[in-house]
């Protein structure tokens, strides 16, 4: 189920979160690991776009890429807390996200919601099965595709 960019940017209703099975689930969960072997103190948040409702900053010390493929982690400080549907109040979003650099296109492998800014607090991870989409140069996730891409 192909979700747009726009829809999926700050919202999670709208970013086609289910249950996966075991053989996707190893592989996500090795992708995790593999982006999560840098201790926290040394991430290196470069900011890539300002919104109304939130910054977005990636880190450019997890972010790796093979050949055509990229992997990165995707924050977005929100500026005013949100709630999630089971009540939960938050104050940033991490995303896994995985590109295919030469065909433009994204998919977010896993959320975390983090109860503090800047990715600090407590988190709750939510594993996403979003669709691969395509990621067009005027959008958010255009930015980021430029700065991880290219």
């Amino acid at each position: 189920m192909a979700r747009s960019g726009a829809a999926c940017e700050h919202s999670l209703a709208h970013c086609g979160l289910l249950e996966l099975k075991a053989p996707v689930m190893k592989k996500i969960i090795t992708l995790v690991l593999l982006l999560t072997t840098l201790p926290a103190w040394s991430q290196a948040w470069i900011r890539y776009a300002q919104t109304e409702s939130a910054t977005l900053y990636f880190d450019s010390l997890r972010t790796r890429k093979m050949g055509d493929t990229a992997f990165v982690w995707d924050l977005h400080d929100l500026n005013t807390p949100a709630v999630d549907a089971t009540g939960r109040t938050y104050r940033s979003i991490m995303h896994a996200t995985e590109y295919q650099c030469r065909i433009r296109q994204r998919r977010v492998l896993s959320i975390l919601l983090h109860n503090e800014p800047m990715a600090k607090g407590a988190s709750v991870e939510i594993v996403s099965s979003a669709d691969w989409t395509a990621t067009p140069p005027d959008t958010l996730a255009g930015e980021l595709f430029n700065h991880i891409c290219e």
